[in-house]
């Protein structure tokens, strides 16, 4: 933890550990019930995607809030 260059890799990995955490719990719901590697990316996969969409429509809806407000 001395080296900057390796406390930065360290921060940076829990953070991407914690992403893949809630997109696994968030938008499945659950634990994993596929079985294998190749269920399981695809199921990480699909879950991506929702999270992908979910966040491209908050950017949106923010996006239009504000214009109306800047509009008024």
């Amino acid at each position: 933890m001395r080296s900057r260059r390796f406390a930065q890799l360290q921060r940076r990995r829990s953070q991407t550990e914690a992403r893949i955490s809630i997109l696994k719990r968030g938008f499945l719901g659950t634990r994993m019930r596929a079985k294998g590697f190749v269920h399981r990316e695809l199921a990480l996969a699909w879950s991506v995607l929702a999270h992908n969409l979910w966040m491209f429509a908050r950017m949106r809806k923010k996006k239009k809030k504000d214009a109306l407000r800047k509009a008024a």
